[in-house]
């Protein structure tokens, strides 16, 4: 049997690196000394600096105490092991300890902790950064360094923690998430942060042993530089979660069942709701508004059968009384071969955009007023001059000198003041500030009244006025004022443009719930390819000015704006040469007395009317 001497030689001589030393507990027993008695040969040689004979060395790990606590007790224990990270060897070992006798122990690190060095080869061809950590946080792996961070290279970094590494708000990110995975709350975990300026996709996932966790396993990929990366669904899909989630509006989108498969912050925010909340559910589980729901329903419907764009603006009332305004794009979401597979929207709280709108408007607004002010003065010394002239024919001066110039100056007077009555509706009308003054009257005496009174007009062109109607009364609600301007620029228009012994027919056709009125000439046409423009703001059909009249290319617009307000529709049909036709659809309705107007028209005024509108026909002055 072995001597002492002769057992320590063996160990000393042994190519298993080790030392004898005395372990020495404290009184708190929350930490220990090991003092070295003596180290072998291969320790020496492996150990990254030099290891002091009769030195203390302190140990704080609480997991050493309790090993020691229960090796005194049982004295001749046969073996204890452990595996952690030995500083003075730079590694983690497996560490076996055992007991001689009183407080003297043998230490054999029998086993380096670290990966196949053909694994290691792979992993660093990766190009992105893997590592392991153990179950305390210090790691025991990483491939590849870390730009920035001197600690994070795959030498240095082995036995430490990430706070000796990284800076402390980085640190408490990735510790916060190692604590979920050690604590069996989560096996695997995935998230997206910026780190160092760049934008990374980390996916954790925990290391067992015989059921229990031992340690962490990780990986990062740099989403903005890596793009062909293992995992690239992965991170794609979370830096478009955290992108939508930045987008300061309103994203969601449905599938073709109208079930949400994603919303972003800002849409649950709006809906008073959490994303969890909304996700895998339909309009109806998540709105109480019956209207809304059958509106988005008809909408998103429309977009997946027609595959168009819907736009839409809503106002909302704010706690505080203000009104914000909203704008909301639905489109249809196509794959590559243009099959619909739902409905994308966008809403984005447009209210700086209307106040600035509101804003402008009003200046306009302002502007034609000062306009129309300064077109007024000039034209009532016109008429006032007229009505001197006019007198003095009465008086029985020679009236031969004066008739003809009265009349061209009536006669640009009123092209004048249709002009800016033209300018001023429309700017009324673009801004919603003209109202509807409905009342109820009978719609085919006004009209025929109208027809008769510009019988004269077209008389001087040798041009007939057909009027014809299904039923001889009707009492309806309408504006008198606003189908008077649009009877007497439909039939100045016509007349405009039939030639001398033409003919113009006007009718009103009563059905259950509409009254068409249509105004036919068969006079000079519109060309095919310009009547999308013909209701529009300006736009002139110089085609059809084979004769000297004159216009400003509002008219027309005017028109279909007043018959909008009555909540009917115009349309147009023509061909070159053969003359057009205007059919207006207006809904047959009546009105509370309470809410019916009581202006009535002047006759005088009414001839004025008249008078003014034909004003751009130069035979008026014959």
């Amino acid at each position: 049997m072995l001597d002492r001497e002769d057992y320590l030689k063996v160990i000393y001589d042994s190519p298993t690196p080790c030392m004898w030393a005395s372990f020495i507990k404290h009184e708190n027993e929350k930490s220990c000394d090991i003092e070295v008695i003596g180290t072998n040969k291969e320790l020496d040689n492996i150990a990254e600096k030099e290891i002091l004979k009769k030195h203390k060395y302190k140990i704080n790990s609480g997991k050493y105490s309790d090993l020691f606590s229960k090796a005194d007790k049982l004295n001749e224990i046969k073996e204890l092991s452990i595996v952690d990270f030995v500083d003075i060897l730079g590694s983690f070992y497996q560490i076996d300890i055992r007991h001689i006798y009183d407080d003297k122990y043998i230490v054999w690190f029998t086993k380096k902790i670290e990966l196949d060095e053909n694994i290691k080869l792979l992993l660093n061809k990766i190009g992105t950064a893997i590592w392991c950590k153990d179950k305390y946080g210090r790691y025991v792996y990483l491939n590849k360094s870390l730009d920035l961070y001197p600690n994070a290279t795959p030498n240095k970094i082995v036995g430490k923690t990430d706070f000796e590494v990284f800076p402390e708000q980085e640190a408490n990110v990735f510790v916060k998430g190692d604590e979920k995975l050690l604590a069996g709350e989560l096996e695997s975990m995935e998230s997206l942060t910026f780190f160092n300026g760049n934008c990374y996709c980390g996916l954790n996932h925990v290391i067992k042993n015989d059921g229990d966790i031992v340690g962490t396993i990780g990986m990062c990929i740099d989403t903005l530089r890596r793009k062909n990366l293992i995992n690239e669904e992965i991170s794609d899909t979370k830096m478009l979660e955290l992108i939508s989630d930045t987008i300061p509006d309103s994203i969601f989108f449905k599938d073709n069942s109208g079930i949400f498969r994603h919303c972003n912050k800002v849409f649950a925010q709006s809906m008073n709701l959490r994303k969890e909340d909304i996700l895998g559910k339909s309009e109806e589980q998540i709105n109480k508004s019956k209207s809304k729901i059958k509106k988005y329903k008809k909408e998103e419907e429309q977009i997946r059968l027609l595959k168009q764009t819907i736009i839409s603006n809503h106002s909302q009332k704010c706690r505080d009384g203000s009104t914000k305004y909203f704008e909301t794009v639905k489109v249809p979401f196509l794959d590559e071969h243009e099959m619909v597979g739902g409905v994308l929207g966008i809403s984005r709280d447009i209210s700086h955009r209307k106040e600035a709108e509101l804003e402008f408007e009003r200046l306009r607004m302002e502007f034609f007023a000062n306009l129309s002010h300064e077109f007024k003065t000039p034209l009532n010394l016109i008429f006032s001059s007229i009505q001197l002239i006019e007198s003095m024919i009465d008086r029985g001066y020679d009236s031969s000198k004066y008739i003809t110039y009265t009349n061209i100056i009536k006669q640009n007077g009123y092209r004048i003041l249709k002009m800016v009555n033209n300018l001023i509706d429309s700017t009324r009308l673009n801004s919603g500030c003209l109202e509807l003054n409905k009342q109820n009257y009978n719609i085919v005496e006004f009209i025929e009244n109208i027809c008769e009174s510009v019988q004269n007009y077209a008389n001087e062109e040798n041009i007939r006025v057909i009027f014809d109607t299904n039923v001889e009364e009707k009492i309806m609600a309408f504006d008198l004022e606003k189908v008077e301007r649009i009877m007497l620029n439909m039939l100045s228009n016509a007349i405009k443009y039939t030639k001398e012994k033409g003919q113009i027919e006007v009718s009103l056709n009563f059905e259950e719930e509409y009254l068409y009125i249509k105004v036919k000439d068969n006079g000079v046409g519109i060309p095919k390819d310009k009547l999308d423009d013909v209701f529009k703001l300006f736009k002139q059909i110089n085609n059809r000015m084979t004769k000297l009249s004159e216009g400003s290319g509002i008219g027309l617009s005017i028109v279909k704006s007043l018959v909008d307000l009555h909540d009917g529709t115009i349309n147009v049909y023509s061909k070159k040469g053969r003359g057009s036709e205007f059919i207006i659809k207006l809904p047959i309705s009546l009105c509370d007395e309470k809410e019916c107007s009581r202006k009535i028209p002047k006759y005088n005024k009414y001839v004025e009317n008249i008078d003014i509108e034909f004003s751009d026909i130069y035979t008026s002055t014959k």
